[in-house]
């Protein structure tokens, strides 16, 4: 469970009673007293005047305090914004109704009318498990490991440790780059295919790997696409004709892509030229542009494409 539920408990239990115990808390959300004191440390740091009363047996307040004193309207509205658009859509991985309704219904009321009026469509988006979004940002925030029941794309379970060191969102689905204890690598983990994180009451182990920042990134930014590894990437290149010239060029493909107009048999067109580690995601893009996109080199590269190609003609015939 995320800190933000147990501070808001925790602001709600003192205003409505005039303290909460330790106790408590414990009980509510199965933590240690340590997780306890974490969390009012980090409710002094929000500026809350928040201490212990031996004569109360619980934290109190020592004046009156609002939990969204520390920020103004604009970065409230923006927080009710950010997440009016994502609660459904899986890009926030943890939405707090309770809390969105209070910030709505104490402070934003002049824009009850308008939030109404704002929606959000996305597509190729897909429901996920809160909590075990919850658990890996909690694990990234610790450095402790996780153990989970894991299934890869063929449906075959395996038990595994991780160490999360990144979570990451792609074209709506989440997903963890996590040191492998298992495989002694970095991984990338569906977090859709994590069916258990398990002992979630036992000591928590920490890293035995540290962060190599290093290879996080070159994994995060060197290839195309959701199939990243830390090895050597390859630069392809994509010819796109008209009438799709203009919708490629508007689109960030990759950090370091590049694109260059020309023309080629006579016809206008583009380039791209981008690094993957893999063929197989590119390959699929470039399909769903035909018939006014090819794949230009390597050959291994074209030669996949190709074969991609006969396939789809194979099974649905020539038009």
């Amino acid at each position: 469970m995320s800190s933000i539920y147990r501070i808001f408990f925790i602001h709600d239990e003192i205003n409505r009673f005039g303290k909460v115990s330790t106790e408590k808390i414990v009980e509510k959300f199965e933590i240690t007293n340590r997780q306890v004191q974490r969390d009012i440390r980090e409710m002094k740091m929000m500026g809350a005047p928040v201490e212990y009363s031996a004569e109360a047996a619980g934290y109190i307040y020592k004046k009156p305090w609002n939990i969204f004193d520390y920020a103004d309207k604009k970065t409230l509205l923006f927080y009710l914004f950010a997440s009016k658009i994502a609660e459904n859509l899986a890009l926030l991985p943890v939405v707090s109704k309770k809390l969105l309704s209070e910030i709505e219904n104490i402070y934003l009321r002049d824009y009850s009318e308008v939030m109404k009026r704002i929606s959000y469509e996305m597509s190729d988006t897909e429901p996920f498990n809160a909590e075990i979004i919850t658990r890996i940002i909690e694990s990234m925030q610790t450095k402790t490991a996780l153990d989970i029941d894991y299934s890869n794309a063929f449906g075959l379970p395996s038990k595994r440790t991780v160490e999360p060191w990144h979570l990451l969102n792609y074209s709506g689905k989440w997903y963890v780059l996590a040191w492998c204890r298992e495989s002694k690598e970095l991984r990338t983990f569906y977090v859709s295919r994590i069916s258990k994180i398990i002992g979630e009451f036992s000591q928590p182990e920490p890293f035995e790997k540290e962060i190599d920042e290093n290879l996080l990134q070159k994994c995060l930014n060197d290839g195309y696409g959701i199939f990243k590894h830390t090895g050597e990437t390859i630069n392809v290149v994509v010819r796109f004709y008209e009438p799709v010239i203009n919708l490629v060029k508007n689109r960030k493909w990759h950090i370091k892509q590049k694109i260059v107009e020309k023309k080629y048999q006579g016809k206008q067109c583009v380039e791209l030229t981008i690094p993957v580690s893999d063929y197989t995601e590119i390959t699929y893009h470039i399909l769903g542009f035909s018939p006014h996109a090819e794949a230009v080199s390597p050959e291994d590269f074209r030669i996949q494409w190709l074969e991609r190609m006969k396939e789809t003609v194979k099974r649905f015939g020539e038009l």
